[in-house]
């Protein structure tokens, strides 16, 4: 991590995330390693000396075959990123196969692997080898981009793919080992973690679903207990008015919950996508049952924001919803401010993103209950909410960091991908080049000409107001070359070439993106 990251890790709750949710057992010797320099079977021994015979190791390190890396520049004798790939001794990082015959060979025979995400610095989600992600990690998943300047492309969108050719554990960001030294010994009972440390202390959780058949939800803070009494005392008050709600007691200062293994709706209408068998019908049948669920419980003049599809399961088999983590609600407030939210499952989804239909269909629910003219000003309403009751400031830092880094990343990429240009002037002996259109391509070739020392006689765009007398402004500035930076320029790159002398090329000819296509040049 750079500088400014770090330090923002460093004084955040971000750094406990990676292991406030593991149960530690009392009466259980664990030895905890960040980090690891040396992964030698005879360092991992020597834990395992420490430890005893019932002792655990709980081995945390970054993945040097993370997807992250597989972005960025790498050593051009092993093909693994620079920056990662070495621990003690300029040895190599070991693999997750690797490292399972290392801690093998050292005594622990007992073992299972966890993945937290993104990695162990911010922990969001944690998944195991018992509970895997499927295809549709990314409709909650929220990676952060470090500035890395060898950084090739954003990772984010391809976590997708990943998954679907199952290199997830390969190509995850970080490993959380659990090593047992008795085999016999029961291995951790959490199959999956979902993580909010980074939210205000009332309202950390760390919500785990078990090899026992339940999920339990634990406060992080000790304010957080008051939360799960709120929660508790919703789910009674909903229920007593008719909205199926999960069912859920407390026990051991934790909200325990039946284990389902159901999507929730918004990951049913995500692999309906996939499928290419996604029926719009049943989609708007359960969007008017979602609006009853809200009406419903707007009978005790609260809105309850959270009766959404990505806190609401869904029981193909039976037909049924049930709606799951009704933490919030808004006294005196219109239920169209839940109902609003309810529909934004339409706008952040990656799977609805992707498909052409998706704003019809979102036109056509808006008109249907009767909120197209105030959907913008309940939108406002409902971000507010989110933010300041879910969120809060906390993970602001790092979510603006990573679209920093992510606009800075697109800049070096748009800047390398656009020095061939010079090289192609070079070639043709064309040394005076002016530009036409000046957006962020325009901007980015100006300054990719100045670095290489080539002059641009003048800049002309339609924003500048100055290609009227194209003519004479190429003949005042003596260039002899025009370059229109714009992109799909063929139409203007055509008209251009019947108003001047000179040649006139389109920025993806000079970098071979696309051929010469006007004649008579």
């Amino acid at each position: 991590m750079k500088d400014a990251l770090r330090q923002y890790y460093d004084n955040s709750p971000w750094k406990d995330s990676v292991l406030c949710w593991y149960p530690f057992a009392d009466g259980v010797t664990y030895e905890v390693v960040m980090d690891p320099k040396d992964f030698s079977v005879e360092a991992l021994a020597t834990y395992k000396e420490k430890l005893g015979s019932h002792g655990r190791l709980l081995l945390v390190y970054e993945n040097p075959f993370a997807l992250r890396y597989w972005a960025g520049q790498r050593a051009a004798n092993t093909g693994l990123p620079y920056d990662t790939l070495y621990g003690y001794g300029n040895q190599p990082l070991p693999s997750k196969a690797e490292l399972q015959t290392r801690l093998k060979l050292a005594g622990f025979e007992g073992q299972k692997w966890f993945y937290p995400l993104t990695d162990h610095y911010f922990t969001r989600e944690v998944y195991s080898e018992n509970y895997l992600p499927d295809e549709f990690l990314n409709q909650r998943f929220i990676p952060y981009i470090s500035d890395d300047i060898s950084l090739q492309f954003d990772e984010r969108p391809l976590y997708r793919e990943v998954i679907r050719g199952g290199a997830f554990e390969f190509m995850c960001g970080a490993y959380f080992v659990e090593a047992r030294v008795c085999a016999d010994d029961p291995s951790c009972i959490v199959d999956y973690a979902a993580i909010t440390i980074y939210r205000d202390p009332a309202k950390r959780f760390a919500t785990t679903v078990r090899a026992d058949g339940t999920v339990r939800k634990t406060p992080l803070h000790p304010d957080g207990k008051a939360s799960l009494l709120k929660i508790l005392r919703n789910h009674e008050e909903l229920s007593s008015l008719g909205v199926n709600v999960i069912k859920m007691k407390i026990e051991d200062d934790s909200l325990v919950m039946p284990r389902l293994n159901l999507p929730t709706l918004w990951d049913y209408w995500a692999q309906k996508l996939s499928d290419g068998a996604f029926d719009a019908d049943e989609m708007v049948s359960q969007f008017d049952r979602i609006r009853d669920a809200i009406m419903m419980a707007a009978k005790t003049g609260k809105c309850f924001w959270e009766l959404i599809p990505a806190n609401c399961l869904y029981d193909k088999e039976n037909d049924e919803l049930l709606f799951i983590d009704q933490e919030y609600f808004w006294e005196n407030a219109s239920p169209d401010i839940a109902l609003t939210r309810a529909l934004w499952a339409l706008i952040y989804s990656p799977a609805f993103g992707r498909d052409p239909r998706t704003r019809a269909w979102l036109e056509l629910l808006k008109e249907r209950y009767g909120i197209s003219e105030r959907f913008e000003a309940l939108s406002e309403q409902a971000e507010f909410k989110t933010r300041t009751e879910v969120f809060g400031d906390m993970a602001l830092p790092l979510e603006l960091e990573t679209v920093l880094s992510a606009e800075r990343i697109m800049e070096r990429r748009r800047y390398y991908k656009f020095l061939p240009a010079v090289q192609k002037l070079q070639d043709m002996g064309l040394k005076r080049p002016a530009i036409y259109g000046f957006g962020l391509r325009g901007k980015t070739l100006k300054r990719v000409l100045d670095d290489c020392g080539i002059d641009v006689t003048a800049v002309m765009d339609k924003t500048l107001q100055n290609n009227e007398n194209i003519e004479g402004l190429i003949s005042d500035c003596n260039c002899d070359v025009l370059i229109v930076s714009i992109l799909n320029s063929d139409e203007i790159e055509k008209e251009l070439c019947g108003k001047v002398s000179i040649p006139v090329y389109t920025l993806g000819e000079l970098i071979g993106e696309q051929t010469k296509r006007v004649a008579g040049r």
